[in-house]
């Protein structure tokens, strides 16, 4: 989700008074550096998938706990909205949407594989079986250490795969 590159900057983005509104978009349109920053947020908020983070919210969290994985993808959508409303763009992927689409198709099949790998591989390693009862079979100290280098080498094929390529 990229959460620590844009959780807060849809607060930030979303005043309610008209005149801060205004003087956001004229930041935008005047200053370099704060289009080149909301360029970046934009582009990190196009390569989230909803249906990713829900997968892992239905495979690890514990359903008592399941509203705070949607209120954070509804400060999300906030973002998305603050972000096309100061950039005056119609999309998320602003003036690069192709480049966008066409990285996200070449991508998305491989990395989401990994992600799913990833979820499953972090239900096991927290003792957490399909079925809800107790997995109480004893496991090889070979057996741990092939799935903590699974789950490093997903954590490690993800963040190679979620690299900028657009």
């Amino acid at each position: 989700m990229h959460l620590s590159a844009w959780l807060g900057v849809g607060d930030g983005l979303s005043p309610s008074d008209e005149k801060d509104k205004a003087l956001l978009r004229e930041m935008y349109e005047e200053w370099p550096w704060f289009r080149e920053i909301i360029s970046l947020i934009s582009m990190l908020i196009s390569k989230t998938d909803f249906s990713i983070t829900q997968h892992y919210d239905d495979l690890l969290v514990d359903p008592k706990l399941m509203s705070l994985g949607d209120e954070v993808r509804e400060k999300l959508v906030q973002t998305r909205r603050a972000v096309i409303d100061i950039s005056g763009q119609t999309e998320i992927s602003g003036p690069h949407v192709q480049l966008m689409r066409a990285s996200s198709q070449i991508r998305n099949p491989y990395v989401d594989s990994i992600n799913v790998v990833q979820a499953e591989i972090l239900r096991v390693l927290r003792g957490m079986p399909e079925d809800g009862s107790p997995d109480l079979t004893p496991e090889s100290e070979e057996i741990k250490a092939i799935r903590n280098d699974a789950l490093l080498l997903s954590i490690s094929g993800i963040a190679m795969g979620m690299k900028n390529s657009g």
